[in-house]
């Protein structure tokens, strides 16, 4: 009676213990949420002005190879969580690493479609100093979708088409042999030399 009294007091502050580290982390990332909400738009707008230095040639050659690189890329990583093969850990590490590849595209997608005082920032920086870096970047990430999804497609045909081969060929073997085996079992003789020409051979 004396252990379960002192073991009940132990869950109990194992529990507050948890209870209190998980209260704690919520905290904090709801306060990075908040940080990072108010400082990467205008840091990725000032990135991305950068690199554009107001040329409006070079705002679309950036915008395309954002939107499409940066779209296509998560997509084919995370495709492979689809494989049977692959346990739930690798999974959710795959999914992790897709999303972090699509961050430029997620930046920029905050700044457009954002309502913050942040990202309005971002738009203006980016109305004037990029002005067609946005909207290439999602002509191209509506590209690299559809690229991906006709390459899926094509990718099941091929594997469909690939099993019914396999499948067919199977049938034809299994049916050579049990016409192989009705003529033996019908005419050993003729059986016993058609074993030995196709041994002479």
């Amino acid at each position: 009676m004396r252990e379960r009294g002192q073991e009940t007091p132990r869950k109990k502050g194992n529990w507050a213990a948890r209870i209190i580290l998980v209260a704690a982390a919520l905290l904090v990332l709801v306060i990075a949420y908040f940080a990072l909400a108010a400082i990467l738009p205008v840091w990725w707008a000032n990135v991305i002005r950068n690199q554009v230095q107001g040329n409006l040639g070079a705002g679309i050659l950036v915008g395309m190879f954002y939107g499409f690189i940066f779209t296509l890329v998560p997509l084919m990583a995370a495709w492979q969580a689809t494989r049977k093969s692959v346990g739930w850990a690798w999974k959710f590490a795959i999914l992790l690493l897709a999303v972090a590849l699509a961050t430029p595209n997620l930046l920029t997608a905050g700044i457009m479609f954002g309502n913050s005082e942040a990202a309005h920032n971002g738009q203006r920086i980016l109305g004037t100093e990029a002005t067609w870096f946005a909207l290439w970047t999602q002509i191209s990430a509506i590209a690299a979708v559809v690229i991906f999804a006709v390459g899926v497609i094509l990718w099941r045909i091929w594997r469909q088409r690939g099993r019914k081969v396999k499948t067919l060929k199977k049938s034809e073997a299994e049916r050579l042999l049990a016409a192989k085996a009705a003529a033996a079992a019908t005419n050993p003789d003729a059986g016993a030399e058609t074993d030995s020409t196709a041994n002479r051979r």
